[in-house]
């Protein structure tokens, strides 16, 4: 399925849990404004015997435009499947709109499907089937010739591996076969779920490569993930969303200043006594995830006077070094919890998404 649209990067648009969806404008886009557009989406679930789950709760945004990459960040459960779903018409809000290509996608998604490629769920491919086999058969039932097919196994670097089964892929190979399918009728929009779970790290940065070039021809490209140093690396936009709500949206650059300047990042076996000190010092520190590492409030070149202040107390640091203003650090202010741990390299396989099997279970 697939999409398109251009701009330039605008304002960050505020919208903090307490506060109040802006509306957004605009009805038929052109190619100067943004592709979709969701208005005061709303999703829930009926569950027997406890209250509604209600995964996207009132959501406007516009995003999408061509030649960049949009991440739809959170953590896993945040919404960000369920609003997929939702714009490529595969599920219906419980109310709000969202539109593509100024189509309304429950209702009218077949006008515009033609432009939209997407990779939600894992790929589904015939097993036994080569890659090229796959491929040559989605072109025929979509009526794309032939040729796009070593069009697209080329983007995707698999051009010497066409001959291969699908079931002799690894994981990071199956991958880029699906977003190949995608691709195949040359979408003006690619719309991408999690395209890197599950990988290794060879093959989160193979990924990574991929969805920028497809960008760079002139796509837009929407990629939704919880890996926010992988998406710091590839994105031009950025929407953080959690608990189905929206909480920021705009360019990276302008997501990265909600993590203030520059900081101090400590580690030392007995944080919260180290905390207290500080603070009886005039010093605010606050934890990180890991028990042992703290956040320091403190002018980066004054890095000994932290040192100096915790000794006095008789407490040694084991490590102190700064952290420049990131993605993730922006994360952490902005939704006040810790971003979800970065799956681990060792594991092929991908980890289940709650959010994905309720939406399976629960069904529109």
């Amino acid at each position: 399925m697939a999409e398109d649209g251009h701009a330039g990067q605008g304002a960050v648009h505020r919208h903090r849990f307490t506060g109040t969806n802006q509306t957004a404008a605009a009805s038929t886009p052109d190619r100067a404004d943004p592709i979709i557009e969701l208005r005061q989406l709303r999703k829930t679930y009926r569950r027997r015997g406890a209250a509604d789950l209600v995964a996207v709760d009132d959501l406007t945004l516009r995003l999408g435009h061509a030649g960049t990459v949009h991440g739809l960040l959170g953590p896993n459960g945040s919404g960000k499947t369920t609003t997929i779903r939702c714009l490529l018409g595969l599920i219906r809000p419980t109310r709000g709109t969202a539109t593509v290509f100024g189509a309304d996608a429950s209702r009218e998604f077949h006008r515009v499907a033609h432009r939209v490629g997407a990779l939600v769920e894992n790929p589904k491919m015939f097993p036994n089937f080569s890659a090229r086999k796959n491929l040559s058969l989605l072109a025929r039932l979509g009526g794309i010739a032939q040729s796009e097919v070593d069009r697209v196994l080329d983007v995707v670097g698999l051009a010497g591996r066409e001959h291969d089964s699908f079931a002799a892929y690894s994981l990071g190979m199956k991958q880029r076969l699906a977003i190949a399918a995608a691709l195949l009728k040359d979408p003006d929009l690619l719309v991408l779920d999690e395209p890197a779970s599950g990988l290794d790290p060879a093959g989160i940065a193979e990924m990574r490569r991929l969805i920028r070039q497809i960008a760079d021809d002139g796509r837009a490209v929407i990629v939704s993930s919880h890996q926010l140093v992988e998406m710091e690396q590839v994105c031009d936009d950025v929407t953080i969303i959690n608990g189905g709500r929206l909480v920021e949206t705009g360019s990276l650059n302008q997501i990265q200043n909600f993590a203030g300047s520059d900081r101090l990042l400590a580690t030392i076996d007995d944080r919260e006594a180290a905390i207290s000190v500080l603070a009886g010092a005039g010093i605010m520190a606050h934890p990180r995830p890991d028990p042992q590492e703290m956040v320091v409030d403190f002018d980066v070149g004054r890095s000994a006077d932290v040192n100096r202040v915790l000794a006095e107390n008789g407490l040694y640091l084991s490590g102190l070094r700064s952290e420049r203003a990131t993605l993730e650090s922006a994360f952490l202010n902005l939704t006040e919890e810790p971003p979800p741990p970065e799956p681990n390299p060792g594991r092929t396989p991908a980890q289940p998404d709650p959010e994905r099997a309720r939406a399976t279970r629960s069904g529109p």
